[in-house]
């Protein structure tokens, strides 16, 4: 009898050693796994921040375009309200367009003669 029951000691303890060497294997696993976790939280965080920031300094761009449409509007408006003042206006910048529009054709047009 006691020889059955020292191999069943060497059993248990060879059972319990085996049981122990393979949970901490596992626990070197998680814990690399955990690790990884880890990296990928704080490279989440990190990516959330970044963009958080960009976010804030494209609502100020925003901001100011806004602002520059809106006064380009008021503008636009108040030509509107002076139709007969832009009119004149309006020809004379065609007028000068259309003499500019000669020029460089004129010019255009002697240098490739040469």
């Amino acid at each position: 009898m006691s020889w059955s029951n020292g191999k069943s000691k060497d059993d248990s303890r060879f059972s319990e050693e085996l049981m122990e060497t393979e949970n901490d294997r596992k626990l070197e696993g998680l814990a690399g796994k955990v690790s990884t976790m880890r990296h990928v939280a704080l490279d989440l965080k990190h990516e959330a921040t970044s963009q958080l920031n960009m976010m804030d300094n494209s609502g100020g761009v925003f901001e100011t375009a806004s602002s520059l449409l809106g006064s380009s509007f008021n503008r636009v408006k108040h030509m509107r309200r002076t139709k007969a003042e832009n009119c004149k206006i309006t020809l004379y910048f065609i007028l000068f367009l259309l003499l500019l529009f000669i020029l460089f054709y004129l010019l255009f047009d002697r240098v490739m003669s040469r």
